[in-house]
Parts: structure tokens; sequence; C-alpha cells
């Protein structure tokens, strides 16, 4: 048995596991690093390597950060006080909740941002009647997933596609490059959810009872100490513009974006913001091994021939008729279906890996794919178990099946904005 077959078995193997998900996915993605190495199929660097990629230091630096700005109690603070100030409509509350989630979850953790905003929701509902938990959460969960699309480092998919990307010889995306598509994306779930998920949530969980751990939460005012507030504050205005410019002003020194990401992440550290000891707590290290040990599986397949094995096995299933369009539309559905019971990540390895393997003989525009299978696989607003923040927002007391009746239509909406907007502004071939 060949390499390129043997790593294929290899892969599916992972699969496998993901789906069945009695391991953390982490471990199965290491155990198939390893697999590849003991069977021979790529040497120890190839399959290990991507543990100090750029892309893996430049999400560590992001974790850091999101959990530097938690720890002084900036987040909480903004959150709070804009929650108190729309208290008396719950209209305005979700409009306002859903900004600023989205606006956070830019450039912090998703999980960090909702995990903020699900106690203190609860706690307004405990203090005013007119406010109901369940309907306010969803929103917010969507709301912390279009913010988390809307720049390079807002969650680990985009960095799963970027790794892949630049492993694979294209040119990766920008921090930015994201931002039309998230803006658009996060205007029409905010359109959908004030116009036909509100009156809609209403009727799917009614006047239920909410059972959850955050039910008797009380709000308390956010201890903020104003030397670390100030610090973090410009820490994060810093890294903005270093993310924007990707050099130093006035001067012709480049830093890019894992760069950057690590110098604001030591920042923290440097001045009080964060000890290293809660710095190195707050990594979750289960994304980290994920993110890495995927990008050494592609690594492998790459170097074995598995890829090239599967694009022959694609364009005979599908034909080399197929239009660029069709085949655009195809992979989106494919990834945005498979995140629904999969993690995001592994459904952009898998349907990314086909486009890249079957790109030369299509002529095909990588990135453009790329775009569109990243947003895709993004949504999942009609399954919690499309990703964390939406097992997250379980706590609220929604029932599984609540999911898929207010979602399905945001999911579809997303879909028809995607095969339209990306191939508009990207462009499918080269």
């Amino acid at each position: 048995m060949g390499t390129d077959v043997l790593s294929l078995i290899i892969f599916g193997f992972c699969i496998a596991l993901f789906v069945w998900d009695k391991l953390p996915m982490a471990t199965s993605a290491i155990l198939g690093c390893a697999m590849m190495v003991l069977f021979g199929v790529c040497d120890f660097k190839t399959a290990f390597g991507e543990f100090a990629s750029t892309t893996v230091l430049m999400l560590i630096g992001v974790l850091i950060i999101g959990s530097a700005m938690a720890e002084t109690g900036i987040a909480a603070k903004i959150g709070q006080t804009l929650m108190r100030l729309s208290k008396n409509s719950e209209r305005v509350l979700i409009v306002c909740s859903f900004l600023l989630a989205m606006l956070l979850s830019t450039f912090m953790t998703n999980v960090t941002v909702l995990a903020i905003f699900i106690p203190i929701t609860f706690a307004l509902a405990r203090n005013n009647k007119r406010i109901t938990p369940m309907n306010v959460i969803i929103p917010i969960t969507l709301a912390v997933n279009m913010g988390g699309i809307t720049t390079l480092v807002g969650s680990s998919q985009q960095m799963t596609a970027q790794g892949l990307l630049v492993e694979y010889g294209y040119t990766g995306f920008k921090v930015f490059d994201f931002m039309p598509f998230g803006i658009v994306l996060g205007i029409v779930a905010l359109t959908y959810v004030l116009l036909i998920g509100y009156p809609l949530g209403k009727k799917i969980w009614g006047d239920r009872e909410t059972e959850s751990d955050y039910a008797n939460t009380i709000i308390e005012d956010a201890t903020v100490d104003k030397h670390k507030a100030i610090s973090i504050c410009v820490i994060f205005v810093l890294m903005v513009v270093l993310y924007i410019t990707q050099r130093i002003p006035l001067t012709n020194v480049s830093v890019p974006p894992h760069l950057t990401s690590t110098l604001a992440a030591l920042a923290c550290i440097i001045t009080g913001c964060i000890s290293q000891k809660k710095a190195i707590e707050s990594v979750n290290w289960n994304i980290v091994g994920r993110l890495a040990a995927c990008l050494g599986l592609a690594k492998a397949l790459k170097a074995a021939g598995g890829i090239d094995l599967v694009s022959n096995w694609f364009m005979n299933l599908v034909g080399a008729n197929l239009s660029p369009l069709a085949l655009f539309i195809l992979m989106v559905f494919l990834a945005q279906a498979l995140s629904l019971v999969i993690s995001n990540s592994t459904a952009i390895s898998i349907t990314l890996l086909v486009i890249i393997s079957v790109a030369p003989t299509l002529a095909l525009n990588v990135p453009a794919f790329a775009m569109g299978i990243v947003l895709a696989a993004s949504m999942g607003a009609s399954c919690p178990l499309s990703g964390s923040t939406w097992g997250i927002s379980m706590a609220a007391g929604y029932k599984f099946r609540d999911y898929f009746k207010y979602g399905i239509l945001i999911d579809l909406l997303a879909f028809i904005t995607i095969v339209i907007m990306v191939p508009a502004m990207m462009g499918l071939t080269v």
C-alpha cells in the first residue's frame, strides 16, 4: 500500500474520531499526526512542525489578549453599562447587546464574549421582568459568531483556512479581508433577529420557565483597575493599528499579524493586565492543539500525495465540466452542512482540501473559495452542536429542537448571501 493511500486512511480515521466525539478533537488530531509518523507516511517535523507555526502563535496571542480584557474588568464594565442603559426595552437591549457583542468578538474569542454576556443578561432579567433571557441569548450568540468572522483573528476557523492556504502556496488573508462579508452577514442577522427571530422565538419557547445555572445571578459592578484599564485600552488600539498597517508607523519595519498578536499578548503580561500564570491558564490548549494538529495532518497529506488522489477522485465524481459557480455553491453548502455535526475547523479542512486538490485543473481562485467555506462553516444557528458558542448558549434553557426552528432560516439567508457576495466581490477563477 502506497503512502498516499495510507495517508487518506489515517485522515479518514481521524474524521471518524471527530464525528464519534468520544475523545477531545485535539487528542484525535494529534493521534493522527503520530500515526502519520509511526507508519512512515511522513517525518516528525512534517507532522508536528505546525505546532510552532505563525498561525498557531497568532491564535495563542489572541486568546491571551481576550482574557486580559476580561481580567481587567473592561469588557464586563462596558457590557453592564450598555445593558443598563437599555433595561426598559427588550428590543433595544437586543440591538445594543448584539452590536456590542459583535464588536468585542472581532478581536476577542467568541466564547469569552458570550461568557461575559450570559450572566449579565440573566442578572438584568432578574431585576427587570420585561426581559426574558431566552429572547436575548440566541441573538447574542449570533452576534459573537458574526463578529468572529469579521477579522482574521476573530476566531480559529479563519486561522485554519489561513494555515492551509499558506501551506499550499497561496496568498493568505489580511486581517480585515473578512470585514465586508462579516458586516453584511451581521446586518442580515440583526435584521432577522428583530423582524423574524424575536416574534418567532416568543412562539417557540413562549413563557417556558428557565432552568439555568445563571437564573439566580445578581448583577454587580465590575471592578476596574484604572491603571490596568488604561494599559489594556492602549495595547488594544495599538494592536488594531498594527493589524491595519502591518508595519510600525513612519518606518519600513514590517510587523505581520502573528507578531502583532504575540507582542500585544506580551505587553498585557508586562504591564500587569494579566499575570503570566493566568495568561497560560487562559489559553484553550484544546483549540490550539486542534488547529496545529489539523494543519499537521494537511501537511502530511500533501507530502504523501494523498491530496492528488482526492483531486482525481473528485474530478471523476463531479466531472471536469462543472462550472466554478456550481462548484462554489456545492462546497459552501457542504461546509455549512458539515459544520452542524462536526467542528468548524474540521469542516473547513475537508472542503478546502478538496478545492485545493482540483484548483490547478479548473484554474480556481482558491482564496475566494476559502472565504466562502469559512463564512459558511461559521454559521450553524440551526444546531447547538455546530460550535462551542452554540453549545454554551444552551445554558439559557433552550431545547435542542429550538435551534432548528429558530435558526434554519437565518442559516439559509446566510447561505444565499455568501453565494452571491463572494463570487461578485472576489471572483472564482484566476
